[in-house]
C-alpha cells in the first residue's frame, strides 16, 4: 500500500446515494475546467462539493459550491499513467477512483492511499490479488467496502478494497470480459454491464455478483452495447444501450426504450422525481418507469457525459468536448 499527501479537500457523497442540495444562487451555471481535461465521471457531495475525474490530466478536480476549482494530481508510481475514469463514494467520506492500473482513495484531508500493478507487469494485467490489475469499474458493495472488477492471469476477478486491508479477492471467474459500469442492486448484490466475453462469442450481458462470490449472467440480444447502469426506483436495473435505455428486472424480464435520433447515451441516474435521467449527445433525457420519454437540448452543449441530479430538479452535466460543467434545469 502506498500513501501520499495532497491539498486539503472536503467530504463527498454519491451520485446514486441520495440527492445533495442545490448549489447556492451565486454558483456559476457553467464551470470551466482546464483544456483537454476530459471529464470522465462526476460525484457530488451533500455539501455541494463536486468531484470530477479528469482523465486526460491524471487528476481529480474539487469544485466548491462557489465554483472554485482545486486540482488534486494523482500520485504516480513507475507503472502506467493514472488516468481516472470512475469515481465511487467511500464510506469514510472520501472518494475512491479507478485510473489505468491504479486504484486509489482520496481522503477528506486531501491525502491519497493507492495501489498499482508496478513496472514489472508490462502491458499485461496484474497477476496477484494484491494489485489492481486495471480495474474497469467501482461500486459500493453490500459489505460496506468498495468492490471493483479487474483482470488477473487472463481471468475476470472481482475484489473488494478498504484503506486498512487493501485489495482482497471476492471471486475469480473462468472467463474474460470487460465491465463498463457497476452498481449496487436492489437485492443486496452488485450488478454490472459486461461486454466482449471472448469465450462466449462476445455476447454482451448484465452480470450479478453476490457477497459470497456467486456469479450469474443475463445475455442481451445481439447488437447490444450496455454502458452505464443504475438500480431504479422499481427495483429493476436500468442501463444505457445502443440507441436506447433498457430495463432488466431481477427476474430477467427485459424491456427496451429507443431514444429518437440517438446512437449511444452516456450516463444514467435516478432523479428526485424517481424517474431515470440520462445524457445523449447534447441532450438531457427523462424516462419514467412507465416508459414515457422526454428530451431537452442543453444550450451550448456538445458532448454530454456524466450527470448528477440535485434535489431541486436541476443537474450537473459534464460536457467532455468543451471541458465544461453545466448546471441545467429542464423546463417542466
Amino acid at each position: 500500500m502506498l500513501t501520499a499527501t495532497g491539498c486539503e479537500s472536503a467530504g463527498s457523497g454519491s451520485r446514486t446515494g441520495g440527492h445533495p442540495t442545490a448549489p447556492p444562487p451565486s454558483a456559476p451555471a457553467v464551470i470551466h475546467l482546464p483544456p483537454k481535461a476530459w471529464a470522465a465521471d462526476l460525484l457530488l457531495g451533500r455539501d455541494g462539493t463536486l468531484w470530477v475525474a479528469e482523465s486526460s490530466l491524471a487528476a481529480i478536480a474539487e469544485v466548491a459550491p462557489s465554483g472554485k476549482v482545486t486540482q488534486h494530481p494523482l500520485p504516480r508510481g513507475e507503472g502506467f499513467a493514472p488516468r481516472p475514469y470512475d469515481l465511487a463514494q467511500s464510506p469514510d467520506g472520501g472518494i475512491w477512483y479507478a485510473a489505468g492500473d491504479q486504484l486509489g482513495h482520496l481522503g477528506r484531508s486531501g491525502g491519497f492511499t493507492w495501489w498499482d500493478d508496478g513496472p514489472s507487469q508490462g502491458n499485461g494485467p496484474g497477476e496477484g490479488d494484491d494489485v489492481p490489475g486495471w480495474p474497469d469499474a467501482l461500486a459500493l458493495g453490500p459489505d460496506g467496502t468498495i468492490w471493483y472488477e479487474h483482470s488477473a492471469a487472463g481471468r475476470k476477478v472481482f475484489s473488494r478494497v478498504d484503506t486498512k486491508q487493501g485489495p482482497t479477492r471476492i471471486a475469480r471467474l473462468n472467463t474474460q470480459f470487460a465491465v463498463s459500469a457497476m452498481a449496487p442492486g436492489p437485492d443486496g448484490a452488485v450488478w454490472f454491464t459486461q461486454r466482449e466475453e471472448y469465450d462466449a462469442k462476445e455476447r454482451e450481458g448484465i452480470g450479478r455478483l453476490t457477497a459470497d462470490g456467486k456469479y450469474r449472467k443475463w445475455p442481451l440480444p445481439a447488437g447490444s452495447a450496455p454502458g452505464a447502469l443504475v438500480s431504479g426506483p422499481d427495483r429493476a436495473l436500468w442501463f444505457t444501450n445502443l440507441g436506447s435505455i433498457d430495463r432488466l428486472g431481477t427476474d430477467g424480464d427485459l424491456s427496451r426504450y429507443p431514444i429518437p435520433d440517438a446512437t449511444h447515451p452516456s450516463d444514467i441516474a435516478v432523479g428526485p422525481d424517481e424517474s431515470l435521467w440520462f445524457t445523449v449527445d447534447h441532450r438531457l433525457g427523462r424516462l419514467t418507469t412507465k416508459g414515457r420519454m422526454t428530451l431537452w437540448p442543453v444550450p451550448d452543449a456538445q458532448d454530454l457525459g456524466a450527470l448528477v441530479p440535485l434535489e431541486d430538479g436541476s443537474f450537473w452535466l459534464a460536457d467532455r468536448k468543451t471541458d465544461t460543467l453545466r448546471r441545467f434545469t429542464p423546463p417542466r
